[in-house]
């Protein structure tokens, strides 16, 4: 089991949202790692530790590099993958993962990802008894769960580092990238992704700037009670960030975050958006909202303008290291007339990027989810 010091640091400063608003690179400089030396006995230690601050403030010092990482925070593994080009260092995932994964591009390049060892379910409580199984080197899990009891604690007591993140906001991701890319030694690659994402957030920014139209939207996740949850609108959610980002206004914004309620046919229908989204995270599609004869009179229903959100090394809605092409896609789809990225070649070469892999035009049909979306209005633009 790796030795490991840990001690509480105070708030974690990353001074990201700041550089992500001005298109510069981060503000924290990234801990060096060197190359691993054989000590007597063979051995592998570093010339100088990695040094990570979780999001709850607790500090970690490792003296050996980070072979073997468990996980339950389900878009961890991709992004892990992104930023090593490489799955071999994860050793446990969420069992939700799997069923994410399964008949994914991200399978088709890591099919390891189907067959990894299981350390929690869909709740995050971990598996002790697994984990001790699999020894780690250091687990991520989520510090936002709930009772640390439950979620983080037993990791510990069982000898176990844990490194504690937080969800929702695009500072978060790029924290998650930092903490990441120096786990594995990777401090280059992390730099430059938050690079591009900081360059496309730029772009996109001053697109908005010039438009004359705020398009208004909506993200819905689910239906039920009567109506469609549209607690992931909340200004509190990830998917306001890529919803807002070109100018579009969200007229959920001001629902309550995660609520277990359903929004109202009524409230809906009083928004009256111009343009839906629906989770990838989900069952709900397009045609679940076209069906509907309560929202029939919706001008996101009359215009077709109902969009399925992508799903690729992961899903498209939520904070990944694809969110670069979720900023991209949502632009486009808002603003067909006058946005002008290409897609499809933004995909692949940011695929090439993260993960060494060169995608086809029927696997990049199938992360667009054209076999849902493709009668949706201006859809046709990212057509090969």
């Amino acid at each position: 089991m790796r030795r490991v010091t840990r001690n509480t640091a105070g708030v974690l400063v990353l001074g990201l949202a700041a550089a992500a608003l001005l298109g510069g690179c981060s503000a924290r400089e990234a801990v060096a790692t060197a190359e691993p030396s054989a000590e007597a006995g063979g051995a592998k230690t570093l010339d100088e530790p990695i040094v990570v601050t979780d999001q709850r403030g607790v500090t970690h010092t490792f003296t050996e590099p980070i072979e073997k990482i468990a996980t339950t925070v389900i878009p961890a593994p991709s992004m892990l993958t992104a930023i090593d080009q490489s799955y071999d260092r994860i050793v446990g995932i969420n069992e939700s993962t799997i069923k994410r994964d399964d008949g994914s591009v991200f399978a088709t390049m890591f099919p390891g990802a189907l067959t990894n060892t299981v350390i929690s379910g869909s709740d995050f409580v971990p598996n002790v008894e697994t984990i001790a199984e699999i020894d780690p080197d250091v687990v991520i899990q989520w510090a936002d769960q709930g009772d640390s009891d439950v979620y983080v604690s037993p990791i510990e007591d069982a000898g176990y580092p844990v490194i504690g993140l937080e969800y929702g906001t695009q500072k978060d991701l790029e924290a998650w990238i930092e903490m990441f890319s120096t786990l594995l030694g990777q401090e280059a690659r992390g730099e430059e992704l938050l690079e591009r994402m900081h360059g496309t957030i730029a772009d996109i920014e001053a697109f908005a700037a010039k438009q004359t139209h705020s398009p208004t939207t909506i993200f819905l996740r689910s239906a039920g009670d009567g109506g469609y949850n549209a607690g992931m609108s909340s200004t509190d959610a990830y998917m306001n960030t890529w919803m807002t980002m070109s100018g579009a206004t969200n007229v959920a914004a001001g629902v309550e975050y995660q609520t277990a309620s359903a929004t109202s046919i009524e409230q809906i229908l009083e928004w009256d958006p111009e343009v839906i989204f629906t989770s990838a995270m989900s069952p709900l599609v397009p045609a679940d909202i076209y069906a509907d004869p309560a929202l029939a009179g919706l001008q996101a229903v009359q215009n077709k303008r109902i969009y399925a959100m992508p799903s690729g090394g992961f899903w498209w809605d939520p904070p990944s290291a694809e969110s670069t092409l979720s900023f991209i896609w949502a632009t486009q789809v808002l603003y067909p007339e006058t946005a002008s990225y290409d897609l499809r070649a933004e995909m692949v070469e940011l695929y090439e990027f993260l993960y060494g892999y060169t995608l086809t035009d029927d696997e990049i049909d199938d992360v667009l989810r054209f076999d849902i979306n493709g009668q949706a209005a201006n859809y046709d633009q990212f057509e090969r």
